[in-house]
C-alpha cells in the first residue's frame, strides 16, 4: 500500500514537472518572438500528425520496446515507475510528445525536418490502418456473400 501511494504522489508530483516545462517552453518561444497562438492550420496538422506518430512510436512499437522493458524492470524506483507509466499511456504519452515536437518544429535547428518526417509517417500510417479496415471490411463482406450463396457448404 505505501509503494502504491508514493508511485501515486510521483505521478502527481510529474503533472508539475510537465506543467514547468511548458512554463519553460512557452518563456523559450516568446524570447524567439513565437506566439503559438498565431499557429497556422498547417502547422497544427503538422504537430498532430508527428505526435500521432511519435506517440504510437514511443508507445506501442517495437523499436523502443527494449526501452519500456527497461523501464518496466527498474520500476520499483518510483521515478521511473512514473516514466514507464508516461511511456505505457498513449494519453499521457502524448501530452509530453506534443511539447517536444513543438520544442523541436519551433525552436531546434533543422527540428522541422523531424516534424515533417513524423507527420509523414503518421499520415502514411493512417492510410495503411484504413487500407486495412477497408480490407477486413470486404473480406468480412465476401464471406457473409459466400454464405448467403452457398449455405450448405458451410
Amino acid at each position: 500500500m505505501l509503494n502504491e501511494r508514493k508511485h501515486q504522489a510521483w505521478n502527481f508530483w510529474s503533472a508539475f514537472v510537465f506543467f514547468g516545462a511548458v512554463l519553460l517552453v512557452g518563456y523559450f518561444l516568446k524570447k524567439e518572438g513565437i506566439d503559438i497562438r498565431d499557429l497556422t492550420m498547417k502547422e497544427a496538422v503538422l504537430v498532430i500528425l508527428a505526435t500521432y506518430r511519435m506517440t504510437r512510436i514511443l508507445v506501442f512499437e517495437k523499436i523502443l520496446k527494449y526501452f519500456r522493458d527497461a523501464l518496466k524492470r527498474r520500476e520499483d524506483f518510483y521515478v521511473i515507475g512514473t516514466i514507464h507509466s508516461m511511456v505505457t499511456c498513449p494519453w499521457c504519452a502524448g501530452v509530453w510528445v506534443t511539447l517536444f515536437i513543438i520544442v523541436f518544429y519551433f525552436l531546434v535547428p533543422y527540428g522541422a525536418l523531424l516534424v515533417y518526417v513524423l507527420a509523414l509517417a503518421g499520415l502514411a500510417s493512417m492510410v495503411i490502418l484504413v487500407s486495412n479496415l477497408l480490407h477486413m471490411y470486404t473480406e468480412r463482406r465476401q464471406r457473409m456473400h459466400q454464405k448467403d450463396k452457398y449455405p450448405d457448404h458451410l
